[in-house]
């Protein structure tokens, strides 16, 4: 692996962990906005082909098969946000503006709790990543030291 790698590869987490957060915080901001419905972050491995494996379908002259092509995992991608299907309390309220036809309302199914350890979890993967970062920038530093023959 090199450090251009690692450096894409920690920017891509950087990136994923960063969407993460604001989903929590959204979460944990409309916790008691009524019908709003907890959003769940969808996360999944990004692919990269080797250098191996372009040169394999350029040799077979059909740049369109993929299927028989390996990837090497090369970091994390958010995908998305997908609703949480747990439904909502539902509490008589006549009054509110948003109350259905036999005085109901739906409260947020975010839960507070659950929102904040996922903040907190999704910050300790920020700062684990910008140590990556940190690293790979020493050791090119010392890298390049070592090249002029300091």
């Amino acid at each position: 692996m090199t450090l251009n790698s690692s450096l894409n590869i920690a920017s891509g987490a950087l990136g994923a962990q960063s969407e993460r957060m604001k989903v929590a915080a959204s979460n944990i901001a409309n916790s008691s906005t009524p019908n709003y419905i907890r959003k769940i972050p969808v996360l999944a491995e990004t692919e990269q082909m080797g250098f191996e494996d372009v040169m394999g379908i350029l040799r077979s002259g059909n740049g369109v098969v993929r299927a028989a092509v390996s990837y090497s995992p090369s970091g994390v991608v958010m995908q998305g946000v997908i609703g949480d299907p747990t439904p909502g309390r539902r509490v008589y309220s006549p009054n509110h503006p948003e109350a259905d036809k036999d005085g109901f309302i739906t409260l947020s199914n975010s839960n507070v709790m659950a929102d904040m350890a996922d903040a907190m979890t999704t910050q300790r993967l920020y700062e684990a990543n910008l140590a990556v970062v940190s690293i790979v920038k020493q050791m090119a530093n010392r890298a390049l030291e070592i090249g002029r023959g300091q």
